[in-house]
């Protein structure tokens, strides 16, 4: 016997034994808004050692999984749950790809700093003033993506000096 197969006949079955004890009690805390955080954390990173380990639990039983694979039952099971993920992935909405915070810095860097002053509940002089401070100088019609450039500087940078000092956070 391999030291590959050794090690199957010894972690496969427990750890997807417990592996999926522990996915499934996280997946239902998650399923009824009882946490999130730390415990989504743990879901999906478990989730995946989950996902490898059956994957070996299926090769270290690779004869009886393919003698399963013929019986009548598991065909069914196996369509019904190919069916349900399908209409799941069609039924779903689309949800937007990325992080919308992102999105939102993207915009709030291009736009002009007399556009973007009131969204971050500032005067545009003042915004003007604490940039020229820093060493920027910028008009009402500069974004700050475009001083980033000029000034060959970051513009989260700029964007943290645009912000008035009582709406950093750390």
């Amino acid at each position: 016997m391999s030291r590959f197969e050794a090690a199957l006949r010894r972690w496969a079955t427990p750890g997807t034994a417990v592996l999926s004890v522990v996915v499934g009690i996280t997946g239902v805390i998650l399923f009824f808004h009882l946490a999130k955080g730390p415990v989504e954390a743990i879901h999906e990173w478990l989730g995946l050692g989950f996902a490898v380990l059956a994957i070996l639990h299926a090769i270290r039983h690779r004869g009886s999984f393919i003698q399963m694979l013929r019986q009548r039952p598991m065909r069914l099971l196996t369509g019904a749950t190919t069916l349900g993920v399908a209409a799941f992935l069609v039924m779903a909405p689309s949800k937007p790809s990325g992080n919308p915070m992102v999105g939102l810095a993207r915009a709030a860097e291009q736009a002009p700093i007399s556009h973007l002053a009131p969204v971050l509940g500032s005067r545009t002089e003042d915004i003007l003033a604490r940039l020229r401070q820093a060493g920027v100088n910028a008009r009402p019609e500069d974004s700050l993506a475009a001083l980033a450039a000029s000034h060959h500087t970051d513009s989260v940078r700029l964007i943290a000096l645009a912000l008035p000092p009582a709406k950093i956070r750390n």
